[in-house]
């Protein structure tokens, strides 16, 4: 009885890993799909020390979860969050639903992970910002960049 008790500890255990490790995965250098949606200059304004890449459908959407205890850039909530930096649908994938798969996966991931929030930031010209909205995402500030766009920052409590 007690051996049946391990395996099934031990089945559990393995596929919380294999599943992480399926919606987690290290990333040093950008994707080619990150490079089609955002400039060096836009890529460079953050560590990406603690983040992980998360990849939506066929790979035709990918973001970066960031811990929110590692950043100082943006506004804090609590230090039990996710900063999603880098959205980016292909661009030939638009409108076809790759968004939101990837913005369920992360918050999928996120309340798996115990977080309490999460946060972006956004353009308020970009049209995904409707996304976040539909999602349940509110705006906790705006302020205004170097280019002088007006940037949202967009919180979805968990």
């Amino acid at each position: 009885m007690i051996i049946l008790f391990i395996l099934f500890i031990l089945f559990i255990l393995s596929f919380y890993l294999l599943h992480l490790k399926e919606t987690f995965t290290s990333y040093i250098n950008h994707s080619k799909l990150v490079k089609s949606c955002f400039s060096d200059n836009d890529l460079n304004t953050i560590d990406y020390s603690f983040s992980k890449i998360v990849y939506g459908n066929n790979y035709k959407s990918v973001c970066y979860l960031t811990p929110t205890k590692y950043l100082n850039e943006i506004p804090i909530i609590s230090w039990n969050g996710y900063y999603i930096n880098n959205f980016c649908v292909d661009k030939s994938n638009r409108n076809k639903g790759y968004g939101s798969h990837l913005l369920n996966k992360v918050i999928k991931i996120s309340r798996l992970n115990n977080k309490d929030h999460l946060i972006l930031q956004v353009n308020s010209n970009n049209n995904s910002k409707h996304l976040y909205y539909r999602f349940g995402f509110i705006e906790h500030s705006k302020g205004i960049d170097k280019n002088k766009n007006i940037q949202l920052f967009l919180v979805k409590y968990l």
